[in-house]
């Protein structure tokens, strides 16, 4: 053992990655021998001879016995096997001492430092370098200033807006996010702690499909009372409205020598968010990625024009884009996985990964089928979608479907089973995809001191939030509209009971602090009120739930398919009210399900007949005396849905007091967007034309395609691609000039009664109008207006005399 007195254990603390960690390393060290050294060294080597013989007489021993040794002989081999192991420890140590193989101090703390070397091998000149470069760059980092750049980055975006227009063309959806603010900080050589931080201030995605049962799919969800009895709650909420939508921190430890990523601290902060969303739009807006996908698809495999796949960027310069082939990306990313290489393998260390908890607040409805008008515009695909999705049927994913949620276009139901298996599949369908306000709450989760690839870290979120979603089917269940929403009607007598203790309480403390005894006696009756209108409104929203879901599945009972329909579309103006209202509305709704019943019992077959002949005529007879006992029904229960509909109505805005939580309403960010003339062109947003646009499909140019408008003050002037209409202030029509009937037409002044004069766009017409002129005047403030009114007029004719010509 006397070489081996050198021989000593270096243990030094050095950072690895985000933490410190104590690594050891073996070193050879001068040493003066002493004679009491030698002598003990001796003595070890005396007893270390004998540890070989000790050790096999045990293993020889082990051999002989059998399995069943007592607990001393099984300590007995363990300190044997303990002794073999340090044995043959200083055995390669002595070996390493003779060949001159251990590091001297100053190496051994470059190696425990970085980690480099072998046990039994020594750094190389050139490696020992590297190794003291790095370790200077990192211990001394002043030195290096030089040679490293610190990079600093902020992008702040006050808002984007995202238009979702499909092939036909029709605007589907629009997404709007304010204060998207990216910032990120890190330095060249990596031995400084990185940040980067993104945040997305707010979100909100509009849904633009006609007749849509939540025009708003999705945005934050910000609860505010508005008569709160002092600014405490109207300042908490006002905090609340400024935590960003999403934020995401990832904080970077400097680069490691082990090529493992080390995160100081990852914090994703997602606020609560509501969703409401219909099939349909979930279907179109599917159908809409796919079509991407596609293209995507066709560009990388057709030969274009300049010769090779891609997507034009410009084509005067000829600069063509690659289009990216979206399936093979995502095939690699799994080949990359299931080898166990790549992106998804890639080792990382978190010191604390937090994903703070949020809310969802989910409602969902089936859809509404659209009417003729608006097949006319959205095409026959989109009516299709909306019409299948109505009738129930939908498909999962599968070979026939690429996506995860599809629709079967194109059924009919013709004998008489099918008929009552649409009946029974529409019926479900809409009992188990209608909830109401359903609060699904997803924890957080946090690690620290986490060590996994990015394809372990998310199967274990994928795990953690599934879980979440199981744990939360008692209340979407319990939020269907079918079972009358009871876990919204406990929620509501809740807050109602949580009002009536806190309010006094709050009157109380406000009383004390002004030494006025007003503020008690107002808290009081505030708690109280609350709880009322709380009760009364909870009961009556879920009355009105029942009563329309009876409702609406008697209505697909009648099979009169435009009958259900209808009714779904007047459902749209449902919404709001009074007492007052809802009983007048209710009792013009009970008349009008008595006349329907009646009336059908005629109407039916004469429809029948004039379509079908006398298979017709008898299938008309059986809807009728259907309608007849069914229709009676649907309308006393209208009636009674439109009741509890005005009950709540008048709790919620009436009496001064608390107004029921959750229940302020949101808008769309913009309109629907216009698109131009025959062909839908699209052009950049006007908000002047989209409110036009929108406002034409309530005049008889519905169904038309929208060209232009003109703001006259008091008046609108709405151009389509067969005629104008003039409205005024109170939006009824003024006159009418179709293009077809225009002979000529200019812009100039005209005589006005009190003598004076005023431009105007004058139209002389080919056929004489029903007062008997052939003249149309349509006067403007400013000579401009009615230039650019002819101006609009003259595209208007030649785009719709271009068209006839070439569809004659």
């Amino acid at each position: 053992l006397t070489q081996l007195l050198g021989v000593r254990i270096l243990g030094i603390v050095c950072p690895d990655g985000p933490t410190r960690v104590t690594r050891f390393c073996l070193m050879q060290k001068e040493v003066t021998l002493l004679n009491v050294m030698r002598q003990k060294a001796k003595q070890g080597e005396s007893y270390l001879e004998q540890l070989p013989m000790v050790v096999d007489s045990t293993i020889m021993a082990q051999s002989s016995t059998s399995l069943r040794s007592s607990p001393k002989k099984k300590v007995n081999q363990n300190d044997d096997l303990i002794k073999n192991a340090a044995m043959n420890a200083a055995m390669k140590t002595v070996s390493l001492v003779s060949n001159r193989a251990l590091p001297n101090e100053q190496e051994a703390q470059y190696q425990a430092f970085f980690a480099y070397g072998v046990f039994d091998q020594k750094l190389e000149a050139k490696a020992l370098s590297s190794v003291m470069e790095k370790y200077q760059r990192r211990v001394k980092p002043n030195e290096d200033k030089k040679d490293d750049l610190v990079y600093s980055f902020r992008a702040f975006f006050q808002g984007f807006t995202l238009s979702f227009v499909d092939a036909e063309p029709s605007e589907i959806a629009v997404v709007s996010l304010k204060n998207v603010d990216i910032s990120a900080k890190w330095n060249k050589i990596r031995s400084q702690t990185a940040t980067i931080r993104a945040s997305i201030g707010f979100l909100q995605v509009d849904n633009h499909c006609p007749s849509a049962p939540f025009p708003v799919a999705v945005r934050p969800n910000e609860k505010m009372d508005e008569n709160e009895y002092d600014g405490d709650e109207l300042k908490k909420s006002n905090e609340n409205s400024q935590v960003p939508f999403l934020l995401v921190a990832l904080t970077f430890a400097p680069e490691h020598s082990s090529g493992i990523t080390c995160f100081e601290q990852v914090k994703i902060s997602p606020k609560d968010v509501s969703i409401a969303v219909d099939l349909a739009f979930i279907v179109r807006v599917q159908r809409y990625l796919l079509g991407i996908q596609e293209h995507f698809d066709s560009c990388s495999t057709s030969e274009t024009s300049y010769g090779y796949g891609g997507l034009v960027a410009y084509s005067e310069s000829r600069q063509v884009w690659p289009a990216p082939n979206l399936v093979k990306i995502f095939e690699d990313v799994e080949y990359s996985a299931a080898i166990g290489v790549g992106v998804g393998c890639q080792k990382n260390y978190f010191e604390s990964l937090i994903f703070l908890p949020c809310k969802v607040n989910l409602s969902v409805a089936p859809a509404r089928a659209l009417t003729s008008v608006q097949s006319l515009l959205e095409g026959t695909d989109a009516a299709a979608i909306h019409a299948a999705v109505r009738k129930g049927d939908l498909l999962v994913k599968g070979a026939s479907n690429p996506g995860l949620l599809g629709v079967k276009i194109g059924s009919k139901n013709r004998t008489a089973l099918s008929v009552i298996r649409g009946v029974f599949k529409s019926i479900v369908v809409d009992a188990l995809l209608r909830c109401e306000s359903a609060v699904l709450v997803f924890p957080g989760i946090a690690f620290n001191n986490h060590n996994s690839n990015t394809q372990q870290l998310t199967t274990h979120l994928a795990a953690h939030y599934l879980a979440a979603f199981r744990g939360n089917l008692p209340a979407l269940f319990g939020s269907l509209s079918a079972f009358g929403n009871p876990v919204g009607l406990i929620r509501g007598l809740g807050d109602g009971v949580s009002d009536f203790v806190s309010e006094p309480i709050k009157g109380l403390k406000k009383s004390v602090a002004e030494l006025d005894p007003i503020f008690a006696l107002d808290g009081v009756a505030r708690g109280t009120g609350s709880l009322a209108r709380h009760t009364v409104g909870s009961i009556a929203g879920s009355a009105s739930l029942l009563t329309e879901t009876l409702s609406k599945n008697m209505a697909v009972l009648t099979l009169d398919r435009k009958y259900a329909q209808r009714r779904d579309r007047k459902s749209l103006d449902r919404e709001g009210g009074n007492f007052v209202e809802g009983v007048g509305s209710g009792g013009v709704k009970f008349f009008k399900g008595v006349m329907d019943g009646v009336t059908g019992v005629y109407r039916a077959p004469m429809r029948g007949a004039e379509k079908r002949g006398v298979e017709g005529f008898a299938k008309g007879v059986g809807k009728g005396l259907l309608g007849l006992l069914v229709k009676p029904v649907i309308g006393l229960t209208d009636a009674a849905t439109d009741v509890m509909i005005g009950v709540k109505g008048s709790v919620e805005c009436g009496g001064g007091g608390l107004k029921l939580r959750g229940t302020r309403r949101v808008q769309q960010i913009r309109p629907r967007r216009a698109l131009y003339g025959r062909e839908r062109a699209l052009r950049s947003y006007n908000i002047a034309d989209a409110s036009a646009s929108l406002l034409m499909m309530k005049t008889r140019l519905a169904g038309e395609r929208f060209w232009s408008q003109h703001d006259l003050g008091n008046r609108v002037v709405l151009l389509s691609v067969r005629r104008l209409v003039v409205l005024d202030w109170s939006c009824n029509e003024i006159q009418t000039v179709k293009f077809k009937y225009v002979k000529s037409f200019e812009a100039r002044k005209i005589p006005i009664p009190d003598g004076g004069s005023q431009w105007a766009a004058v139209i002389y017409l080919r056929v004489s109008r029903r007062d008997g002129g052939q003249v149309a005047v349509i006067s403007c403030q400013y000579k401009e207006i009615a230039v650019e009114l002819c101006t609009q007029l003259k595209r208007g004719i030649a785009a719709s005399a271009a068209y006839s010509q070439s569809h004659s």
